[in-house]
């Protein structure tokens, strides 16, 4: 059963203009370890902005929008050896996650761009 779905579009100049900008833009919303992947990637901006709508994708799936109290850094969009992206969580997440309606969901990614936009689409599903 669909517990939540969520998705994001964003466009990459913006998301570019705030990293360059060095506003803290970057720290708030991207682990350290997320920092390092996008950084070594061509099209670094693209991943960056893909994994910002994955955040944004993320807290609507929940249905609380901004409200759900963690940082968004917190929240890390990783792949695995085929490229399929997946969320990482925080203790603090995982948390928050168990005490919604429904309990721990089984969460689903997907994550695409262009070279002007990006954009991100989860699914939560009951377990």
């Amino acid at each position: 059963m669909i517990l939540g779905i969520g998705v994001d579009i964003v466009d990459i100049n913006r998301i570019k203009e705030k990293i360059d900008s060095d506003s803290g833009f970057k720290d708030y919303v991207f682990s350290v370890n997320e920092i390092n992947a996008c950084d070594k990637k061509s099209n670094r901006y693209e991943s960056y902005a893909a994994r910002f709508a994955a955040k944004e994708a993320f807290l609507k799936a929940i249905g609380t929008g901004i409200d759900f109290r963690f940082e968004l850094h917190q929240l890390e969009v990783h792949n695995n050896e085929s490229g399929k992206p997946y969320f990482i969580l925080s203790s603090i997440i995982e948390e928050q996650l168990s005490a919604l309606p429904g309990g721990m969901p089984e969460i689903h990614l997907s994550m695409s761009h262009s070279s002007q936009q990006a954009i991100a689409f989860v699914v939560f599903n009951k377990k």
